[in-house]
């Protein structure tokens, strides 16, 4: 299998200047993409990747756990379910080709800073949010060594409801203001998507909360 290349941004910078020496890179990995659900389709939904049942260690865990010998043992637990979950670098670039040939999302990777002093690298988004997950090993014709599970949440993104929503009430807005409206529904998608992602902005139709 040819490996593609995939995207180190800019924790990986971060990670390579504290990298320890005789120890693996390890990644976070994640995707962008749509998603379909309930006849409802989705944009930008976020798939964090991650390893699942990891039979040994990538390193020592006294390696790459900070202070690893002094912490309780459910403090101890939780870090070494972290440390398994991410992915080696070669893992990394199997699974960008593994998502890029079968379901073409490209993949993003940040290089974990070691040794690993905080948790908090799955489910940022807080015991709050509602996750789904993708038991993506149990794919037919899987092919990695190595399983992989992924999760999303729903929570903050863009349905297709809403984009149209976004697109009437601009056009209408220009309509108002007596502005030629000459603009593409691509362009005004890119607008409408931007605002989401900068400020939060969702235009809702009252008609479908009732």
């Amino acid at each position: 299998m040819k490996l593609r290349r995939f995207q180190v941004i800019q924790g990986g910078k971060q990670g390579r200047a504290g990298h320890l020496p005789n120890t693996p890179r390890l990644f976070r990995a994640y995707s962008y993409g749509n998603l379909t659900k309930a006849d409802q389709i989705y944009h930008g939904v976020k798939f964090n990747w991650y390893c699942l049942e990891r039979a040994a260690p990538v390193a020592p865990y006294a390696q790459v756990i900070s202070g690893y010998e002094q912490l309780d043992g459910q403090c101890r637990d939780a870090m070494q379910r972290e440390i398994d979950r991410y992915f080696t670098d070669q893992e990394a670039r199997k699974l960008s080709a593994y998502l890029k040939d079968r379901y073409g999302l490209p993949l993003a990777v940040e290089e974990v800073p070691l040794p690993l002093k905080n948790k908090g690298g799955f489910f940022e988004e807080g015991s709050s949010v509602i996750y789904d997950f993708l038991e993506l090993c149990a794919k037919p014709d899987y092919p990695l060594a190595f399983k992989v599970w992924g999760y999303y949440t729903l929570t903050r993104c863009l349905s297709a409801s809403d984009l149209d929503n976004a697109l009437r009430f601009i056009r209408k807005s220009l309509e108002l203001l007596g502005l030629k409206d000459t603009f593409s529904s691509g362009d005004l998608e890119a607008v409408a998507k931007t605002l989401h992602e900068k400020d939060g902005l969702v235009v809702k139709n009252q008609r479908d909360a009732d």
